[in-house]
């Protein structure tokens, strides 16, 4: 990211920042980012990872908003979060790992039964076919699986 653009944009007046929605908050910061001639390097990490990842995986939730794409959106966080630097994922991996709800076994099979792939739903259906056959003790806590970011 270079951070040019026309002089035009760069004096528009920002206005007031509410952290009511996120996508504003990104827009605002990617616009201060290309307004500043020296950013500041805590602006540089936010406007990165704007760019490399949550931007691209706000696109794929809102082009692909279903419970069955759930888990494929974790794995497109994690895996794009790769390339960011290390002090970067110290910070975003627990947060990922916070909400990493679509990482469940769940909503592994729910993803896996409905891919595209023949192999991988008829693996799904063995597994939800297997775990049928186990005799159930009561009901099962909901936890969040750790994830496995390397």
């Amino acid at each position: 990211m270079t951070g040019c653009c026309s002089e035009e944009l760069a004096r528009r007046n920002l206005g007031k920042m509410a952290h009511s929605r996120w996508l504003t908050t990104a827009n605002r910061i990617l616009r201060l980012y290309i307004s500043q001639q020296n950013p500041t390097h805590s602006l540089q990490m936010l406007a990165t990872y704007i760019m490399q990842v949550y931007t691209p995986v706000w696109f794929a939730i809102k082009s692909k908003p279903s419970c069955v794409d759930g888990t494929k959106h974790i794995w497109l966080t994690v895996h794009l979060s790769r390339s960011l630097p290390t002090e970067v994922k110290n910070i975003i991996d627990p947060v990922i790992q916070r909400n990493a709800y679509f990482a469940h076994p769940e909503n592994l099979l729910i993803a896996m039964v409905t891919d595209d792939r023949d192999h991988i739903k008829q693996l799904g259906l063995r597994r939800i076919l297997k775990v049928r056959q186990e005799q159930k003790t009561g009901i099962r806590k909901f936890c969040i699986p750790r994830l496995n970011f390397d």
